[in-house]
């Protein structure tokens, strides 16, 4: 039994050795006669067949034709001997490379001066002029029919087909014309949706930039998937296809609905600095997608993030307006501060959209503030924080976003600018004494602008990156504190009371770090750091600080939506940080 076990061990043995002995095949390619093109192509010199030594030398003359040596070949190969007792096989490619091949001339053919204007070739412009001599390149050929394919494909003929003809060799110059086959022309029928999703064919058409009676646009056809994912709201079952009967060119489309509208709501518990009990503060949010089949927008969002103080907004788009990439962003705004002042703010804007769900826009944002209760002002001597103020902002804003995911982005980005100007007006109130208006000026300009940005990185598996700013810059010679930006708060700076702290102009840093349960779930540690600045009248202190709050917090998924909760603590001028002062912020999204 031992013997066979050996004999055993001694085969295996035997074929490891043999299974190891790996074969080599060497080349190496020289050039029959001299020839300096073959110095300038690299090659593999190793290889572990036969096979990818042939192909090797294949690609070698497949580099000289695109060099216009057109009659390249092997002129002879030497087989280089073994050595004793090695696997290895060598061999010398002797390569005749023959003239470089040249253009005697090359004729436009059939081709219409309308394409050759749009893909105004090098190549073609050279044989009109009759510049005979240049180097015959492949490369420069196929480009050529590459442009012109191109165009046809995008102007109703997908069909189209481009060659050389009329070729006439001369010892190593060539002459030809381009001859193109466009085939029948082709418009686009229709566009239909044959899945669950509601969604009117006139907005489809138009986010797609697909209508029907266009010129069939394969560029177009080719974006429809990653359209169809630009939109929040629908999804596609299986992808889209593309049918021509007769002399026309059909679109279908699988489109499912995605839940994209939502109701969210959040609650906060904060200590009331002046009572030292639990303040309840809320925040709900209503935000209806392509309720009525077109893609439109409808938000509804409610506030009461201090005692006595409530603020109501309402924000509407409609895209696409009469077919054309233009639609209307309209929005109105309602702030009561207690029994303080009341500012009442529509805004009325021009969007036009851009792929993606990105656009600019032009708009006129008209903002007007009333004090409300006056006893109190009655006998002042001096300007009182608060003023009755009107003023009409025109400016324009540009919005961009790539997110792979936009519920609980990894990677990507989303950027916002706005800018504006007008006129502002300080009324006087009939209930105040008139002196105290006196060296203020009632009419000036305003400026004011606004930047958000976000960036998502990736990080290994399971983590991202976000890295934020949000600024905003307001100018203007008398500044009150109603008219001011008030940040703070679980949508702004964490770690301070909701919109505590006024400012003419501010900038906030934020750095969180998300690791990533799962789709919709997230854990996540960050830090928001700021500066801000308050120019208003009558304001006694400080006039800038460098806040700064951290804590953590996690969303997770459940049946009835996204929860999340999260811990802050913020520090502001000298005051140290206080875990008394903690806030709380949790909250639900629900999609439907």
């Amino acid at each position: 039994m031992k013997r066979f076990f050996l004999l055993l061990f001694s085969l295996v043995m035997l074929c490891g050795v043999e299974a190891f002995a790996q074969k080599l095949f060497f080349l190496e390619i020289k050039p029959s006669q001299s020839s300096e093109i073959l110095n300038k192509i690299s090659y593999k010199k190793t290889f572990l067949s036969e096979t990818e030594r042939d192909k090797e030398i294949q690609n070698v003359l497949f580099s000289l034709y695109d060099n216009a040596y057109l009659s390249a070949s092997v002129d002879s190969v030497v087989e280089l001997p073994s050595p004793v007792g090695e696997e290895v096989w060598g061999e010398v490619i002797y390569i005749k490379t023959g003239e470089q091949y040249k253009w005697a001339t090359l004729l436009k053919g059939n081709v219409e001066e309308a394409i050759l204007r749009e893909v105004n070739p090098p190549l073609l412009r050279r044989g009109a002029r009759g510049e005979a001599g240049k180097p015959l390149y492949f490369k420069d050929v196929r480009k050529l029919q590459e442009k012109i394919l191109t165009y046809c494909e995008n102007n109703g003929y997908p069909f189209a087909s481009v060659k050389l003809d009329s070729i006439v060799i001369s010892n190593v110059s060539i002459s030809a014309c381009i001859n193109l086959q466009k085939n029948n022309l082709l418009k686009i029928d229709s566009v239909v949706n044959h899945g669950s999703a509601k969604i009117s064919s006139v907005y489809l058409q138009s986010h797609l930039s697909i209508k029907s009676g266009d010129l069939y646009n394969e560029s177009l056809i080719r974006k429809v998937g990653t359209r169809v994912k630009e939109l929040s709201f629908v999804k596609e079952r299986i992808p889209y296809r593309v049918l021509f009967p007769g002399a026309n060119a059909k679109l279908e489309l699988f489109l499912e609905k995605k839940n994209a509208s939502q109701f969210d709501g959040i609650v906060g518990l904060l200590p009331d600095n002046k009572t030292g009990k639990v303040l309840l503060t809320g925040d709900a949010h209503l935000k209806l997608n392509n309720a009525f089949y077109r893609g439109e927008l409808f938000e509804l969002n409610w506030k009461r993030l201090q005692a006595s103080t409530q603020d109501l907004k309402t924000h509407f788009v409609f895209p696409f307006l009469f077919k054309t990439p233009f639609g209307i962003d309209a929005s109105f705004k309602l702030y009561k501060k207690d029994s303080t002042y009341l500012e009442v703010n529509p805004n009325f804007g021009i969007q036009y959209l851009l792929s993606g769900g990105n656009y600019f826009k032009a708009f006129v944002n008209r903002r007007q503030m009333t004090l409300i209760a006056t006893t109190g002002l009655k006998h002042i001597i001096t300007l009182p924080p608060y003023a009755d103020i009107t003023s009409s902002i025109y400016g324009i804003s540009f919005k961009s976003e790539r997110l792979d995911y936009r519920l609980n982005p990894r990677r990507g980005y989303s950027v916002f600018v706005t800018i504006g100007a007008g006129n502002k007006t300080i009324k006087q109130n009939p209930k105040l004494d008139a002196n105290i208006y006196n060296g203020l000026k009632l009419n000036s300009v305003q400026y004011s602008s606004e930047f958000e940005a976000e960036i998502f990185v990736p990080i290994k598996n399971r983590s991202t990156l976000k890295i934020g700013n949000r600024s905003a810059y307001l100018q203007n010679d008398n500044m009150f504190r109603n008219e001011l930006y008030r940040i703070g708060g679980f949508k702004t700076l964490r770690g301070f009371d909701e919109e505590s702290i006024f400012a003419s102009q501010y900038s906030i840093f934020t750095l969180e770090y998300r690791y990533l349960l799962e789709e919709n779930s997230y854990l996540y540690f960050f830090g928001d750091a700021a500066y801000y600045e308050n120019h208003s009248v009558s304001f006694i202190g400080d006039r800038y600080d460098t806040p700064y709050g951290f804590g953590a917090g996690i969303s997770f998924e459940t049946k009835a939506g996204i929860f999340s909760i999260n811990y802050a603590l913020g520090r502001e001028f000298t005051n140290p940080i206080n875990l008394k002062a903690g806030k709380v912020n949790f909250g639900i999204v629900n999609y439907f």
